[in-house]
């Protein structure tokens, strides 16, 4: 497991960051001792305004990418602590879910590779500010609305693995969920 800083605007110092990486690697060596030690990398993004310090964690696990974000002031160590806490509730939960899913359904082989982040900066027209692009492998509803709760977003586009056209699951105002599917054009 390897775990990257991104320090944005944060002054921390070094053997703040030296803490919060052996905080790391004590709590999280545990779920990674089977793979590579370069298999792993945990991206921890730290950013400083006006004392207050938001650490956003992004790592991914058995084919989904995790996150969370956290603010704390002055320090940004329980910020991290938490942070930490979050993933491996995160992490429980995944497994929890992908082992009953296992036992409900027959096992289907994956042939799409794991799904990966881009971002880039286009400035092709004036009213997109970013574009992401990423990997998206067919998946059912209840796998694209487990993405989308563990990543925290309020809507997840993804192939359907049951029609095979692009779908977008969304996060409703009465907390239950919807789903939007293009038609063959």
């Amino acid at each position: 497991m390897i775990v990257r800083f991104v320090m944005k605007d944060a002054h921390v110092p070094a053997s703040i960051q030296e803490t919060m990486n052996k905080r790391c690697h004590q709590r999280m060596d545990a779920y990674f001792k089977d793979e590579a030690p370069d298999a792993t990398v945990i991206t921890v993004r730290v950013t400083e305004q006006k004392n207050t310090y938001k650490v956003e964690m992004t790592m991914p696990y058995l084919g989904h990418t995790l996150r969370t974000e956290n603010q704390e002031r002055e320090i940004s160590l329980p910020a991290l602590d938490k942070g930490i806490d979050i993933l491996e509730r995160q992490m429980k939960k995944l497994r929890t879910r992908l082992g009953r899913d296992l036992r409900k359904k027959p096992a289907v082989a994956e042939d799409a590779p794991a799904e990966t982040g881009e971002e880039a900066m286009e400035e092709q027209e004036q009213k997109v500010l970013r574009v992401k692009r990423y990997a998206a492998k067919p998946m059912s509803v209840d796998d694209a609305i487990l993405e989308m709760d563990l990543l925290g977003h309020s809507f997840y586009m993804f192939s359907n693995v049951e029609t095979g056209n692009a779908a977008t699951v969304y996060r409703r105002k009465d907390g239950g969920c919807g789903l939007i599917e293009l038609e063959n054009l």
